[in-house]
């Protein structure tokens, strides 16, 4: 019985582990992650996961794009995206009219599509009308195959067929109120709400008067209009509702369509391009392009010069008016127009320095995987590549910029001499950076990854040289400092101070040694394995033999991570017996054995 016993605990060792292993290998990459930022004050970072939780309503997408492609047909569950807006809070008291109808809202997925709304379009429609799908489901055709063949060809029904089974990358941006489904974004991963102009303010106390306008910006050709009379006149009957003095009536506007007059100034319908309309007084108002180009009610929006059969001219306000019939609220029916411009939001292409951790994938921040998700094109070492590779997707990588860093380009090329080695790596890093420039000229977002947290001896020190801090963005990241802080479970500043160094810079200041010693601070050591022996010297001469050493070898990586306690004595033995001599990082002072501090 009792080897029977045995027999059988070894099984399910031997099972449990399998199983853990097999659920490592096989775990599933986190989801995506929608982050919206910008003018909020509570950023929010939400999982498709998350969206299900939220009250959803349920839309339908017949979805053929302004080519006449056809996508498929999709039933969603999705979030009003005010909704999202609203819990994000998004910060609209310091704008010059008090309302959010001067903002832009920025969408963009993951394969690099933007899209612009305003927050007039979003926010005085019903709710329902933008949304974030979390699920989408295909209503297929209740005809079997069969039949098709009764009328047509597979070539005629195939290519329509196969778009059902293709799946809706999430979230998905939908928009109800469009005939094609062009301003749909699926894959979303970031969310902005973007004030173009944060510095402008408005000035109340000036006439509300203007009788004519211009049309400026990113036109063909500029307008100056006194006179709309070349242009196709309309009426629209319009319910005037105020968000403060309610209803006032319904009305009948003559005029011409905005979107005819803008055509006229040679703008084109780019989806990240927006209409900022102001009158004499700083009073403006947001329309995207979208909105204007693409959905039903945008060719209804109207430059008006007569209400109820008379002129505007003399009544409140300017010869022209803003008129948006369909509209719940008419905050965006600018009184007095005099200036129309064009405005394109498509940010300027960056390069996103990501730091990935010191190790394994589920180190890597939510953040890191949202910069991951912008990017069009990869700066990568080739272990980061292939470590990462279900988070890189299928995204071109420029070059391998760990090569380009000196020590590692030696290894590859041990004939050059210290001249033509500092040579060759300045032509070669030179080549990597005009690919980047490239990417960037041609409006693509470059992500450079490293190991850990950049800015702690990175190894993408180098490339910060040629770009400019507007060009640069860095992304918060785990350091195997973090890690290694985790592993060794001890207050390691203790109300005193942490010096981070590496043996170059002890062997280069030794009154900094002198003075971390003096003081009893914790001394952190980055890649200092195979130095150790050569500084044993300089450490004995300002600290006992008893002193306690922390060895932490390959911090973040599971499986080789381990943590070795000693002292100053007996380190170089423990690093002569280990097998890494690179991943490591080395602790040092009194403080590694203490247990707890209270904060002075």
């Amino acid at each position: 019985m009792k080897r029977l016993a045995l027999v059988l605990y070894a099984m399910l060792v031997c099972l449990l582990t399998c199983s853990s292993a097999l659920a490592m290998k096989h775990a599933p990459a986190p989801q995506p992650t929608l982050t919206i930022t910008g003018k909020v004050t509570n950023p929010l970072k939400l999982t498709v996961a998350d969206l299900a939780r939220f009250q959803s309503v349920e839309i339908q997408l017949n979805e053929v794009d302004r080519d006449r492609q056809f996508h498929g047909i999709y039933l969603h569950q999705a979030v009003p995206l005010r909704t999202l807006l609203d819990m994000a809070e998004i910060t609209t008291q310091d704008q010059p009219t008090g309302k959010g109808i001067e903002l832009a809202i920025r969408v963009t997925g993951a394969s690099g599509k933007q899209v612009v709304l305003s927050w007039g379009e979003v926010y005085y429609s019903n709710a329902a009308e933008y949304a974030i799908a979390f699920a989408a489901a295909p209503v297929k055709p209740m005809m079997t195959e069969a039949r098709c063949l009764k009328c047509h060809g597979p070539e005629i029904y195939q290519s329509a067929l196969d778009q059902y089974e293709r799946p809706a990358q999430l979230p998905k941006l939908l928009i109800r109120g469009d005939f094609y489904t062009g301003r749909c974004v699926e894959g979303v991963t970031r969310i902005e709400v973007v004030d173009i102009y944060p510095k402008l303010k408005s000035d109340r106390s000036l006439k509300l008067e203007s009788s004519e306008f211009q049309v400026t910006g990113l036109v063909a050709k500029e307008l100056k209009l006194s006179s709309l009379k070349d242009y196709p006149q309309m009426s629209m009957w319009k319910k005037v509702v105020g968000l403060h003095m309610g209803y006032h009536g319904l009305h009948l506007y003559k005029g011409v369509s905005l979107a005819k007059v803008l055509e006229a100034a040679g703008v084109g319908d780019e989806l990240t391009k927006a209409v900022m309309i102001s009158a004499p007084d700083g009073y403006r108002a947001l329309f995207s392009f979208g909105e204007l180009f693409q959905s039903f009610k945008g060719r209804r929006i109207m430059l008006a010069e007569s209400v109820d059969g008379k002129p505007l001219k003399g009544q409140r306000g300017g010869k022209y008016r803003i008129i948006v019939p369909e509209e719940l609220v008419d905050d965006r029916d600018v009184l007095a127009v005099a200036r129309i411009e064009i405005i394109d939001l498509k940010p300027k292409a960056k390069i996103s320095i990501i730091g990935v951790g010191p190790g394994d994938t589920d180190l890597l921040t939510l953040e890191a995987l949202s910069a991951l998700a912008r990017a069009d094109v990869l700066v990568a070492p080739a272990d980061i590549a292939q470590r990462f590779a279900p988070y890189l997707g299928n995204k071109p990588n420029l070059f391998d910029p760990l090569q380009l860093i000196k020590h590692m380009y030696r290894k590859a090329h041990p004939e050059l001499s210290a001249e033509e080695l500092s040579e060759q790596v300045t032509v070669e890093r030179d080549a990597g950076v005009q690919k980047i420039r490239k990417a960037l000229d041609e409006g693509k977002n470059v992500a450079f990854l490293d190991w850990g947290d950049s800015l702690i001896y990175g190894s993408s020190r180098w490339v910060r040289a040629f770009f400019s801090d507007d060009e640069l963005e860095t992304v918060p990241a785990l350091s195997s400092f973090n890690v290694a802080n985790a592993m060794i479970q001890r207050d390691i500043g203790a109300g005193g101070s942490i010096v981070i160094t590496m043996p170059s810079g002890l062997k280069e200041n030794p009154q900094l040694l002198e003075a971390v010693a003096k003081s009893g601070d914790t001394l952190a050591i980055f890649m200092g394995l195979k130095e150790f022996q050569e500084l044993k010297p300089k450490f004995d001469r300002y600290y006992a033999a008893d002193t306690p050493v922390a060895l932490v070898f390959s911090a973040g990586v599971a499986g080789s991570e381990r943590l070795v306690r000693t002292t100053l004595e007996q380190a170089v033995g423990e690093l002569k017996a280990d097998r890494e001599k690179f991943l490591g990082l080395i602790y040092m002072g009194a403080r590694l054995n203490q247990r707890s501090s209270e904060c002075q």
